[in-house]
């Protein structure tokens, strides 16, 4: 699947499984952002699996 994003120009990066996903939740260092695919990672990688208070509800 990666493969064909890449055919389509952009740049795929694998967050991970879904378990993971947490990492891309609201308030998190890539939610909403415009990173390239390495600041995208880094991002990811900055996430802490604590909820911000304005994601709790």
């Amino acid at each position: 699947m990666l493969d064909l994003v890449d055919a389509l120009g952009f740049d795929p990066v694998d967050a991970g499984p879904l378990a993971e996903s947490w990492r891309q939740q609201p308030g998190t260092p890539v939610y909403g952002k415009d990173f390239d695919a390495d600041g995208v990672r880094a991002a990811l990688a900055q996430a802490s699996p604590e909820r911000p208070a304005e994601f709790s509800g």
